[in-house]
Order: structure tokens, then C-alpha cells, then sequence
């Protein structure tokens, strides 16, 4: 019965993250794989590239506000993991189970992190607000 609550976590703090950049790197490497071979045959063709095509998605779309906005969600996501870690050991069903503290200890971390994430957008969002502005002014034109 312990061996099943141990699993948990292992699961949640080991498998789960690896699953995550396997499948994200995995999206990334198709991706780029079908826009070479777009490329490669407009290449053979004959077809006049525009080099806007060959910068990557990330590179060209990673403006001030998007950093921004991924700060914010990274820091709610990570705060909501850390709560629900720190609330989960309170359950019933948990007692006399071995390992609480570290759920306690990762909740901790994780609500700290995402504390840390949304205090830098707000931070962020305040002093970064006319570079911001010039961005959509551009973007718009």
C-alpha cells in the first residue's frame, strides 16, 4: 500500500516533466523537418525564398509581451502544482504514508517559484511598458 503512494510522486516529479520535452522536442524536430522540405522543394522549383521563412517561429514572434505573458503563466502554473502538493498530504488518505515531507517540501518550492514568475511579469510589465508600446506601434504599421 506504501509502495503505491511512493509511485505518485515519482511519477509526478520524474516521469511526467521527461514526457513533457520528449513531446516537445519531438513537435519541434517535425515541424522543422516539414518546413525544410517545403524549403527544399521550392528550392528545386526554382521558387525565389523569402528569408523571413528560414528565421525560426521562435525567434521572430518572441516580443516583450510574449515573455511577459509566459512569465505570468509559468509562475500560475507552477503556483497551483505547489498548492495542490501542499494540500494533498492533508487528505485522509494519506495518513501514515511515508515521504509526506518531501510533497510538503516540493509544494513549497513550486509555490515559491510561481511566486517568483508572477512577481517578475508584474516587475516586468511596469518597467518594460514603452518598449512594449513601440513593439504594437511597429507590429501595427
Amino acid at each position: 500500500m506504501e509502495i503505491d503512494f511512493l509511485l505518485i510522486p515519482i511519477c509526478i516529479c520524474v516521469v511526467l516533466p521527461v514526457m513533457v520535452v520528449w513531446l516537445v522536442t519531438r513537435a519541434r524536430i517535425k515541424k522543422n523537418e516539414q518546413k525544410m522540405a517545403v524549403l527544399m522543394k521550392a528550392i528545386e522549383n526554382g521558387v525565389d525564398i523569402d528569408p523571413e521563412l528560414l528565421i525560426s517561429e521562435t525567434e521572430s514572434s518572441r516580443n516583450t509581451k510574449m515573455r511577459l505573458i509566459k512569465k505570468l503563466t509559468t509562475g500560475i502554473v507552477c503556483s497551483m502544482i505547489g498548492v495542490v502538493l501542499l494540500v494533498c498530504p492533508s487528505i485522509d488518505a494519506f495518513e501514515g504514508v511515508a515521504g509526506l515531507e518531501m510533497l510538503y517540501i516540493i509544494g513549497g518550492v513550486m509555490v515559491a517559484m510561481g511566486v517568483a514568475y508572477m512577481v517578475a511579469f508584474f516587475v516586468g510589465r511596469k518597467y518594460l511598458a514603452p518598449e512594449i508600446e513601440a513593439e504594437e506601434r511597429k507590429f501595427k504599421e
